[in-house]
């Protein structure tokens, strides 16, 4: 697959130098509106070639090559950037992310994904409950990154009565990082009428106690009974996290993206602004499919036409071509909702021994075979959540029918794939599947080397988090941050599928790598955050490589991310980004 990918990465490349490189007529102004120069060009090309300079004019790539060479392109109003040896690569294509979420995050009460105990984290909300004390005592309190693995002490399981102490009378809703658990209060039970009559909802399980009543733990599709009562923000409300969480983006050299969930809210504010010339990445929105749905094709080719935006232009727009599905949830402690081939293991005795739990399974082979079917006749390409080595089997078991059928075209993608039995390894590159990998997972941590690790077993978890054999067996990854379910610090991520490494700061640095043979060279995962990502979304003819013709969507780096020393590339600091020839992040003091 890897030569198949150059051959046609170096026949699109020939085309467009071609296309650009034709005489200019005579005195015609070749000056370029940028020439970076004196740099490190890493241009992601099917040689992963590095060079000196970069020319830029009407949002395109007209030159690569020697600083010598640039010259050529450079006249009057052209702006020039010393680069002064630093990085210059093409942009991150984040192809899994909750950008509204994240957004509504950076604004919300916001536990930061910190290690707490229930007393810590009690204080954290009492304080905002105290700082919003005028919405009382109806308001509703959203809390959001609560990382429940990192409960202290490990093991601790919440439920509604540790929020119910808190000194509110407000509805408490707070959402795990996972994005797969929420946590409420009994007055949110209440006003969604949840009770110990109420059965699970497709795709969601309610947590019970031994009677029967809720615990106030919502797993999955459940979570909806709660948040359905919670009042809509405005369209000036979902403005306002749009351009928060576009910043956000910008600033870590994100120029495209993927919502993986996308609301009518997030299309709707993304396509305002896109109409304002104010969207600074391009925008990708994948459509939900739910449990319940029979035939998609038609809901989801009336939102195509309602908001896509078209081919890829140099002013960065809004793409409707991805279908979300879910087949199950995680495989963390104490949710245990991925779908395994056999139990997780149980603590009996002195012994971890099977159990009986295998987690949730939302669809049958026979249902999601005939949904992707259906989804891929509508011109959709796949995106489905599969944690679970059972979750993941039957994700390509799917893909492997709608190849029979005919669908040679469609660029299915399968999100998270954290656990992947070794047989289904090279069925990824056989059935051209692309691996959106969350690189923050790959790191010992709470919830790796004590929610899941034991729960699995010394065999299974070599196979945890399993870039490296996917990428020997010549399947195709890409980066899927997943934020807001982990922070978003793209570098950090790359860093970790690296090293396989927790930060040196962490109390987990005591466990070194995880998993060393699952490990990603620099250069393969920097093709997985641009190139690959860039095909997973439709527009590798565009953008993911540095190569004359295409679009100037590029990033300039603080430090040489191929040189430096590996647990360094987390510190990276993003100089400037640029998408389709604009400026759309620069730091202070930074080419001013």
């Amino acid at each position: 697959m890897h030569n198949h990918l150059s051959r046609r990465a170096a026949i699109i490349s020939g085309a467009l130098a071609a296309a650009f490189a034709r005489p200019a007529p005579a005195n015609a102004d070749t000056s370029a509106d940028y020439v970076f120069t004196n740099g490190f060009i890493y241009t992601v090309d099917a040689r992963d070639s590095v060079h000196q300079a970069l020319a830029v004019r009407g949002g395109r790539i007209v030159y690569v090559g020697t600083a010598k060479g640039a010259r050529a392109h450079t006249g009057k109003a052209t702006k020039v950037v010393d680069l002064k040896g630093r990085m210059l690569m093409p942009g991150l294509h984040d192809g899994h992310v909750h950008e509204m979420s994240g957004g509504e995050g950076l604004l919300a009460c916001d536990l930061k994904y910190a290690a707490m105990t229930v007393e810590e984290m009690r204080e954290i909300i009492q304080k905002y409950l105290g700082e919003t004390a005028d919405e009382e005592p109806d308001g509703w309190v959203s809390v959001v990154n609560w990382y429940q693995q990192a409960i202290r002490p490990a093991g601790t399981k919440l439920s509604k009565a540790d929020l119910d102490a808190l000194d509110t009378r407000r509805p408490i809703v707070v959402s795990s990082s996972d994005g797969h658990t929420t946590l409420v209060n009994s007055r949110a039970l209440k006003l969604a009428g949840i009770t110990a009559k109420t059965k699970n909802p497709p795709g969601g399980v309610i947590e019970r106690d031994a009677d029967g009543e809720p615990t106030g733990l919502l797993q999955d599709g459940a979570s909806g009974l709660v948040t359905a009562k919670i009042p809509e923000p405005t369209g000036q409300d979902n403005l306002k996290v749009a351009r928060t969480a576009l910043a956000a983006l910008a600033a870590q050299g994100v120029t495209t993206f993927m919502d993986a969930i996308a609301s009518e809210e997030a299309l709707k504010a993304f396509t305002t602004l896109a109409d304002q010339g104010k969207l600074t990445a391009r925008a990708h929105f994948a459509l939900a499919v739910r449990v319940t749905d029979r035939d998609p094709g038609p809901r989801l080719l009336r939102t195509r036409r309602k908001y896509h935006g078209g081919a890829t232009k140099v002013r960065p727009g809004i793409a409707v071509n991805n279908a979300k599905l879910f087949i199950d949830g995680v495989l963390q402690y104490p949710a245990q909702t991925a779908a395994l081939l056999e139990p997780y293991l149980v603590h009996k005795h002195d012994h971890w021994v099977k159990g009986k739990k295998v987690g949730e399974q939302y669809w049958t082979q026979d249902g999601m075979n005939a949904i992707v079917a259906k989804v891929a006749a509508a011109g959709f390409d796949p995106h489905i959540h599969a944690i679970g080595d059972k979750a993941v089997r039957i994700a390509l078991n799917a893909f492997s029918a709608m190849r029979a059928a005919g669908h040679k075209k469609i660029r299915p993608a399968i999100a998270h794939a954290e656990l992947v039995d070794p047989a289904d390894i090279p069925r990824f590159a056989k059935l051209n599947v692309t691996a959106s990998m969350g690189f923050h997972w790959a790191k010992p941590a709470p919830d790796s080397v004590e929610a899941v690790k034991p729960y699995l077993g010394a065999k299974r978890w070599k196979n945890y988090e399993p870039e490296g054999d996917l990428w020997r067996a010549g399947g195709r990854i890409s980066l899927g941050s997943d934020w807001p379910v982990d922070p978003l610090d793209e570098w950090t991520a790359i860093k970790t599928v690296i090293t396989r490494t927790a930060s040196r700061k962490s109390p987990f640095a005591k466990f070194g790598v995880m998993t060393p043979h699952q490990r990603l060279t620099r250069a393969a995962a920097l093709r997985a955050a641009t190139f690959n990502g860039a095909y997973q979304l439709r527009q590798d003819a565009h953008t993911g490589s540095l190569e004359v013709g295409k679009l100037a969507d590029l990033i300039v780096l603080d430090r040489n991310v191929m040189k430096v020393q590996a647990e360094r590339i987390a510190e990276t600091k993003v100089l400037l980004t640029m998408v389709g020839g604009r400026v759309v992040h620069r730091l202070s003091g930074f080419a001013d």
